[in-house]
């Protein structure tokens, strides 16, 4: 019994992996030869005119770095926290 269902769903797989295969596009390929051919259009205004150019920038001079003031702390109160913590 498991023999035969195991082959029987190996063939229906089989069928729907070639019947993924045929070619669709051969019968719409007639509708492409009805067509009226496609008439390229002359460029735009926009497409015409001369490129634009981007204006000089010159970065301004970058500031130079202050220095952070010196911690005024001891090292045993820089380990206490500001505020209490409460852990639940």
């Amino acid at each position: 019994m498991r023999r035969s269902i195991f082959v029987l769903a190996a063939t229906a797989l089989g069928v729907l992996a070639l019947a993924g295969c045929d070619d669709f596009q051969s019968g719409s390929q007639d509708d492409y030869a009805d067509a009226p051919p496609i008439k390229e259009q002359a460029p735009s205004a926009e497409d015409s005119a001369e490129p634009v150019v981007a204006p000089e920038v010159t970065d301004p001079a970058p500031t130079p770095a202050t220095p952070l003031p010196p911690e005024e702390r001891t090292s045993e109160q820089s380990v206490q926290p500001e505020s209490e913590t409460l852990f639940y």
